[in-house]
């Protein structure tokens, strides 16, 4: 009996030996198990932030070139965004040229450092991102990114389509603004809270140009104070007021780069294609197309073309048969009196001709048949035009002479200034782009300001960012 009982405790002793070894080698297993899914997760944690270390640096490649520099290249030496108590994350990005000068190829490289004194990254990742420079937006006959003033001795002014960050002012009632399509996205600080305000009129063109349309759309911010047809829509006017969604133009910056890419090259002539040779003047003068630098290599407008940085065009007639840069003001010192043509017509023919400085016409013209030119002026607003033009004249239009210029479209990234201008016939321009416009034209002499509601305007591109277009780890 006693012996049976000394079996039993000896059995019952192994069995606890036995179960106790089993739940320790189980136990042990777990910890083994759950110490190698943390290690797990941790490796995963600090490998996704090493690829959005990656994506840091490919966003702040887009945000340099965003912000004007399209020369850049990327960073030379690691740049840290993180420093955490047990580890660092960098990245390195570069930026390489694409198929063609609208488009780049940035590759990033994000790193991690565990710990973060490492002199080696622990866990990298690398990104390839492809982005291209585009528009969503066009330009309209007349654009402000700040205030549109008309002057009181101006009879009218017609437009087809009308975009303004600010607001429109108008300072007589007898005053006269026609458009099809208004669109303002802030106000003046007066108690009306006026996106459109004065004592002018608006008026429904007598023709639309989109078909379709037979009342002026009015899209605003705030209020409309010109009554009628003030907030209320009527037989004329849909008037959609105190609208808080309107989006504002964040740039009409243009570089020059955008149509005129590495297979452009400096003038054989240079700047004296500008200068020299009797009317008209082809430009450029000689050689194939594509030869329109006026001239690249310059540092800067002071010592440039012409005579300190400025080109007197006097009343030459110049056939703009190219894209074309040029470093120097048009008629800085002494206002001009040119005429311009484009012999390529048809939307497609568009050619762009890039100012590095300002533009001072008295008056101009466009040949009668031109296809269509853009000028775009980089100009600071000269001190010179301040008392004639309180919001700025990077762009002059003067008074002496006539300007009939339908095939032109001035873009100013400064303000543009029509002061006193007389027109001799409808319409007097193909449309004025600037920070602020300043209209004080010439009533009636013959012709008051019309902006042809046919020039290509969606040819020219507003808010043109670099976007990603495709994206892949590599």
């Amino acid at each position: 009996m006693k012996t049976t009982q000394q079996n039993q405790r000896g059995s019952i002793l192994v069995s606890i030996m036995i179960i106790t070894l089993f739940l320790t080698t189980f136990i042990f297993s777990l910890m083994v198990l759950a110490n190698a899914n943390l290690v797990r997760a941790r490796h995963r944690i600090l490998l996704l932030q090493a690829m959005y270390a990656a994506e840091s640096g490919a966003d702040s490649a887009v945000a340099a070139l965003n912000n004007g520099n399209d020369a850049y290249t990327g960073s030379t030496s690691d740049v840290q965004i993180l420093s955490a108590e047990t580890y660092r994350s960098t990245y390195t990005v570069t930026v390489a040229p694409g198929s063609n000068d609208k488009e780049k190829i940035i590759t990033a490289v994000g790193k991690v450092f565990a710990p973060k004194t490492e002199a080696t990254p622990s866990f990298t990742r690398s990104i390839e991102v492809i982005v291209q420079r585009t528009s969503l937006t066009s330009s309209a006959s007349i654009m402000s990114r700040n205030i549109i003033d008309i002057h009181s001795g101006v009879k009218s002014v017609r437009a087809k389509d009308v975009y303004i960050n600010g607001y429109l002012n108008m300072n007589k009632d007898t005053t006269e603004f026609i458009a099809e399509n208004v669109t303002v996205g802030d106000r003046n600080t007066g108690a009306g809270n006026c996106s459109i305000g004065g004592e002018g009129k608006l008026t429904k063109p007598a023709t639309f140009y989109n078909a379709g349309q037979t009342k002026t759309n009015l899209l605003l911010a705030f209020n409309n104070c010109i009554a009628p047809p003030g907030n209320s829509s009527n037989t004329n006017f849909t008037v959609t007021a105190n609208e808080p969604n309107i989006p504002k133009i964040q740039s009409t910056y243009i570089p020059w780069a955008e149509y005129m890419n590495n297979t452009y090259q400096n003038a054989p002539g240079g700047c004296s294609d500008w200068t020299t040779g009797s009317s008209p003047r082809s430009i450029p003068s000689t050689g194939n197309t594509k030869k329109t630098h006026y001239p690249n290599s310059a540092p800067n407008v002071s010592t440039a073309c012409g005579t300190g940085g400025d080109l007197n065009l006097g009343s030459t007639r110049y056939d703009i048969r190219d894209h074309a840069h040029i470093r120097a003001s048009l008629c800085a010192a002494a206002a001009c009196t040119p005429s311009f043509y484009n012999p390529d017509t048809g939307p497609s023919g568009i050619k762009f001709v890039f100012v590095e400085g300002t533009i001072n016409f008295n008056s101009f013209q466009t040949v009668s048949g031109s296809g269509s030119i853009v000028f775009v002026s980089y100009g600071s607003d000269p001190a010179s035009k301040a008392s004639d033009c309180p919001l700025g004249g990077a762009v002059y239009l003067g008074n002496s002479g006539t300007t009939v210029g339908p095939a032109v479209y001035f873009l100013a990234n400064n303000g543009i200034c029509l002061d006193k201008t007389r027109f001799g016939a409808s319409p007097s321009l193909g449309g004025i782009s600037g920070k602020n416009v300043y209209i004080a034209t010439n009533p009636g002499t013959p012709f008051d300001l019309g902006l042809d509601p046919l020039f290509p305007v969606d040819q020219i591109p507003v808010d043109l960012s670099w976007k990603a277009i495709r994206f892949r780890r590599l």
